[in-house]
């Protein structure tokens, strides 16, 4: 039970360090990683899309 609570106290104290040093990012910072975000989400999309396009097709074909 000790480990778990000097786990849970480690885990906080290292939290706390981190959010002193972190910043808020500029908002073009912001801009940046939110159309990085939706490209990156399209682009997978599109990738699961054609694989069931071609799966339909496959399994079309084997019917």
């Amino acid at each position: 039970m000790s480990k778990i609570v000097a786990k849970t106290r480690n885990f906080f104290v290292n939290s706390r360090k981190v959010l002193r040093h972190a910043k808020r990012p500029s908002r073009r910072e912001l801009s940046i990683t939110t159309k990085m975000s939706a490209l990156g989400i399209i682009i997978i999309g599109v990738i699961g899309y054609v694989i069931s396009l071609l799966f339909n097709a496959i399994m079309g074909t084997v019917n």
